[in-house]
């Protein structure tokens, strides 16, 4: 095991095979924490892309392949990095990005169900937009066409009643008989009742027509929302936080758990204390660099030897510091 997890955080085995038994439980131990973030982006990746989004198996396990790998290569440089305070603001930095974009996008899976429930509100809404739609685009003229539906009504009953009392002799001329004036007030009325029935047959066309493109528009929204789209499915688990205290708990509690796990190797990186071989590898690394600024120090004697013959500087010294001239 110690091999795998050697060439898992980026180490020689034969290197680490001798080292001290603590420092090869710590190697161990940014192995195992390393492959925590890895597997779970795999679990993530997969489902993610195959019950959330609705993709294929091929597809899911490609996702799945790369965000592993992706994050594999950036947990590997995140333990192997060794530099100032720049350097660890920006490790944590990384690892905060990165806790923060898993436990969202694991969030997805483990609340899809009630993702599921907010986004068929979405759904339902876009649809009714749609059909609301067709119903402003043809509200002015199905007015205007009940309007005279409603003034040929208005008409056509007029004149059958003014026909009505021409015959029983309670308006009109006050006989009671159907006579001339009845004959042609019935005729009236017949002409209002087929002007009315023309403006009712136009008024049922419209409404027909308005039907239709209400049934077209509500198939061609349900076919147009994206159950699936990974932005509004994001926006739909905000929303149900924001509803409900009880849930922004639980999802809280998760999601704390989820980047904990995700920021673990920042955590150990930066939080452990050096093992015993780390040491002993740093100061090597000191020894070595004071050994080099020694050797570059002693280097003039080598191009300049004169500088380092102490009789060269006293001569030197002399004449600088001596006023005599040649016509002395």
């Amino acid at each position: 095991m110690l091999k795998f997890y050697s060439l898992l955080i980026g180490e020689d085995p034969k290197y680490t095979a001798s080292f001290h038994p603590s420092s090869k439980r710590k190697v161990v131990l940014l192995g195992s924490c390393m492959l925590l973030p890895i597997i779970l982006w795999f679990i993530n990746g997969y489902l993610l892309v195959s019950h959330v989004l609705s993709g294929g198996t091929v597809s899911a396990l490609l996702t799945a392949t790369l965000a592993a790998l992706i994050i594999f290569l950036i947990e590997r440089s995140v333990i192997m990095s060794k530099g100032n305070n720049s350097i660890a603001a920006f490790r944590v930095s990384l690892g905060f990005v990165i806790a923060l974009l898993g436990s969202i996008s694991m969030d997805e899976v483990v609340f899809k169900n009630d993702i599921d429930n907010k986004v068929s509100e979405y759904k339902q809404e876009h649809i009714a937009k749609a059909v609301a739609q067709i119903d402003s685009s043809y509200k002015t003229l199905k007015d205007e066409q009940q309007s005279k539906v409603r003034l040929k009504n208005d008409e056509w009953q007029k004149a059958l009643k003014e026909a009505t009392g021409e015959a029983d002799g309670t308006s009109g001329s006050g006989a009671a008989k159907v006579g001339q004036i009845t004959k042609l007030k019935l005729s009236v009325a017949s002409r209002h009742e087929k002007d009315y029935l023309v403006e009712s047959t136009k008024l049922d066309t419209l409404q027909a027509t308005i039907a239709l493109k209400k049934q077209e528009a509500d198939i061609k929204a349900n076919a147009s929302f994206k159950s699936d789209a990974l932005l509004l499915r994001i926006k739909a688990m905000f929303e149900l936080i924001g509803e409900d205290i009880y849930m922004m708990l639980i999802y809280i509690l998760f999601t704390s758990f989820l980047f904990l796990i995700e920021f673990l190797v920042v955590i150990i990186k930066l939080c452990s204390s050096k093992s015993i071989d780390e040491e002993l590898e740093d100061a090597r690394i000191s020894l070595l660099k004071s050994k080099t600024q020694k050797t570059l120090q002693n280097a003039i004697q080598y191009f300049e030897p004169q500088a380092a013959d102490y009789r060269v500087q006293n001569a030197r010294l002399a004449l600088s510091s001596s006023k005599t001239n040649i016509f002395n």
